[in-house]
């Protein structure tokens, strides 16, 4: 994996005061690549996201342990300028908003969050599950390439959500 703009993120954990709500996500995201978020409402899709360019310690009582690596350094760090960081990783909400002369396309590695699991398999390269359950904290129960998610999903819970029988 080239090392250009290369975005990973290592054992992320969140809180919201007290409120653990994401447990040990790792997850790297490949250049020039859509990876689709997918899970249930609550388990933590968009707080992860929220994670990739320090948008979630805007919030309030938030709180984050682990890293997230932009070609190999902590976008954390006490060093860092967030401001900076968000000029290298930007969000894209459901209005599409790219760097002015780019097509989303050609704009940053993409990491998208739906809820829409024809949109996952249509634009997605890869696919991350997450679930939240018995009020633990999201974590991610699978991460593949997304036909290996939608077709050959190695956990059954997986294989329940993307077929429709929950969530």
């Amino acid at each position: 994996m080239s090392n250009l703009n290369h975005l990973e993120t290592k054992d992320i954990n969140v809180w919201f005061g007290e409120r653990h709500v994401l447990r040990d996500v790792s997850l790297q995201f490949q250049n020039n690549h859509v990876t689709a978020l997918i899970g249930p409402s609550g388990c933590g899709k968009s707080t992860f996201i929220r994670t990739l360019n320090r948008m979630h310690e805007l919030i309030p009582g938030a709180g984050l342990s682990g890293q997230v690596l932009l070609n190999g350094q902590d976008i954390y760090a006490e060093a860092v300028d967030p401001v900076n960081v968000r000029i290298e990783i930007g969000m894209v909400f459901q209005k599409p908003n790219p760097f002015p002369t780019m097509t989303i396309k050609e704009n940053m590695t993409i990491v998208i969050v739906t809820h829409n699991m024809q949109q996952a398999q249509r634009v997605a390269d890869s696919t991350a599950f997450f679930l939240s359950e018995n009020g633990n904290p999201g974590e991610v129960v699978e991460f593949d390439t997304t036909e290996n998610v939608f077709i050959r999903p190695k956990d059954e819970r997986t294989n329940e959500y993307v077929n429709g029988r929950f969530g």
